[in-house]
């Protein structure tokens, strides 16, 4: 029997959900989750069922950190070598992609679930990957050997301090 992947990455937003929430008390960026629609199934006035509905408009997350405004989409494998294409849903590309293009900081948080990893990946390194690989994944060495993405703390998911870093760089220049 085939293992459903529909509860896979719950645990992993809710460990973002929370370093989201100590941002925000920390006064350093309000970043809150976008929440999954559901469709509900009743028998009368019982629910019988409830299932989520594809996301078509937007990320997981969304807000502001610095000034900036920030789209971040969660994504978890199991996979210790590669992360397969096929994880990224086309509208969560096509939404990354125009919020980037409208100026906002648009990133991809990458959890390899079995080798215990978080990846930061700015959406213009990821749209290479997916442009210029000619494969149906990304290596895991490509994580290690690109300069733009971070290893995070595991425990801590520290985010905030590359992006916060990077838009100092942009204000810099």
């Amino acid at each position: 029997m085939a293992k459903s992947t529909a509860n896979r990455g719950l645990k992993f937003e809710a460990r973002i959900q929370n370093k989201c929430e100590w941002l925000r008390q920390q006064g350093i960026a309000l970043i809150e989750k976008i929440p999954t629609d559901f469709k509900i199934i009743r028998n009368g006035t019982r629910i019988v069922s409830a299932f989520p509905v594809a996301k078509t408009r937007t990320c997981d997350f969304l807000g502001v950190i610095q000034g900036k405004a920030i789209s971040i989409e969660a994504k978890e494998t199991q996979n210790k070598t590669s992360f397969p294409f096929s994880n990224i849903k086309e509208h969560q590309i096509i939404y990354q992609e125009l919020f980037s293009g409208l100026g906002g900081l648009s990133y991809y948080l990458i959890h390899f679930s079995t080798l215990k990893e978080v990846w930061l990946v700015p959406n213009h390194v990821m749209r290479y990957w997916r442009n210029n690989l000619n494969r149906k994944s990304i290596p895991h060495d490509e994580f290690i050997n690109n300069k733009e993405c971070c290893l995070l703390d595991y425990e801590d998911l520290n985010f905030h301090t590359y992006i916060t870093g990077e838009i100092n760089i942009l204000n810099y220049n």
